[in-house]
């Protein structure tokens, strides 16, 4: 396919495909750099295997990156999902809150970072499948479905990934 049959692909299932990325991510902006980026991608990957059906690869892109999307804002929510009481802000920080308050938030706080940091060091399709299924709460079917894999390398995956935070907190924990 030549660039501008590429581009002129794009144009024509432009709107179906932000549509598309705007039914699975629940945003328009986050929804039109979803389709930019999915024609990037598609203009640099077409692929024999996809001749046959170029637009169903383009939703196939288009899917898996507002899923990806999806993911990573649960997963920001999630992690920044502590706001400051209004209330704290007025009365001084000693009046606030307890000591052992603050020490049990600067444990939970530490604790996030090492896990954050076990995440780091798996490969990628470990990390995200246990991005998926524990903070997205995606199923193992559904985490097979967008990675295009089987159901139990899914729930392979999964279970390495998990196993190696494990193990990353627990030395971390007996280390103190």
């Amino acid at each position: 396919m030549s660039d501008s049959q590429i581009l002129s692909l794009y144009t024509t299932h432009q709107r179906e495909l932000l549509s598309y990325a705007n039914s699975i991510v629940g945003d328009s902006g986050h929804a039109e750099d979803i389709t930019q980026d999915a024609y990037l991608r598609f203009s640099a990957a077409m692929s024999d295997e996809w001749r046959d059906n170029p637009v169903g690869y383009l939703y196939r892109i288009v899917r898996n990156l507002a899923l990806d999307c999806r993911r990573r804002s649960r997963f920001e929510k999630m992690l920044f999902s502590h706001s400051i009481d209004d209330t704290s802000v007025e009365r001084p920080a000693q009046e606030s809150q307890s000591t052992p308050h603050l020490e049990s938030q600067a444990i939970a706080h530490s604790e996030l970072e090492q896990l954050q940091s076990a995440l780091a060091e798996l490969p990628e399709r470990t990390r995200t499948s246990v991005e998926m299924h524990r903070l997205g709460g995606y199923k193992l079917r559904e985490i097979a479905e967008h990675m295009n894999i089987s159901p139990s390398m899914a729930q392979h995956l999964v279970k390495e990934g998990i196993k190696h935070c494990q193990r990353r907190l627990s030395r971390s924990f007996t280390s103190r």
